[in-house]
């Protein structure tokens, strides 16, 4: 059972959440159709069962519409995942190989996910999301979502959404695996609609095997 879900009985039931539950989340999918770029650092924390206490590392993430996106984790880097918006490379600093992957697989939606279109509009994110549960934790707005594509929800069965409703903005992101671990990012210092350089989302493979 997952903690924040505090009770399920509304959704089973086929509950329609009140419209003072998703002003938060409502604002905050019609901004998404405003932003061209982001450019944000980040802390990620990641909760495994087998470790008492969970893992942190810095990182950034950057993405430009329609489909580019830029996963920096660690500084120094440890991994690195990029799209130029035709193919998705996974680089491993320590092991020093690259991989790539298909842009429509679950393991690239992960990253993704933010840049892609769940959140583009109010009609996307309830073509790909359930709406499950919401709350208000110390004035910022919480969403338990189910995502409705399966191949997604073999790998991600849940995710969890934290909203300033101030600033209008996503304050953290958290991803329950099937291996029941928990990475939660919290995002910082967001720079929205700046240009980004198009090579930034080009993998330089020197000295990278790539498989």
């Amino acid at each position: 059972m997952i903690p924040r879900l505090c009770c399920l009985i509304p959704a089973l039931a086929g509950f329609s959440f009140a419209q003072t539950e998703t002003a938060a989340l409502d604002a905050w999918l019609a901004r998404q159709a405003t932003i061209r770029s982001l450019d944000t650092s980040f802390i990620q924390e990641r909760k495994l069962p087998a470790l008492k206490k969970p893992t942190t590392s810095p990182g950034r993430f950057s993405f430009a519409r329609p489909s580019s996106f830029r996963w920096q984790l660690g500084d120094p880097t440890e991994t690195l995942v990029v799209s130029d918006g035709a193919t998705v490379t996974l680089l491993d600093s320590a092991t020093r190989t690259a991989r790539r992957i298909p842009a429509d697989s679950p393991r690239a939606a992960r990253f993704a996910l933010l840049s892609g279109d769940a959140f583009q509009n109010r009609s996307s994110f309830t073509s790909a999301f359930e709406l499950v549960e919401s709350r208000i934790v110390s004035g910022i707005h919480q969403y338990t979502l189910k995502p409705k594509d399966r191949r997604f929800r073999s790998e991600v069965p849940w995710v969890f959404l934290d909203i300033d409703p101030k600033r209008n903005e996503l304050r953290a992101m958290e991803m329950e695996l099937q291996d029941k671990s928990r990475v939660r990012t919290v995002f910082q210092n967001p720079s929205i609609n700046k240009e980004l350089p198009p090579e930034l989302f080009r993998p330089v493979l020197s000295g990278y095997q790539v498989k």
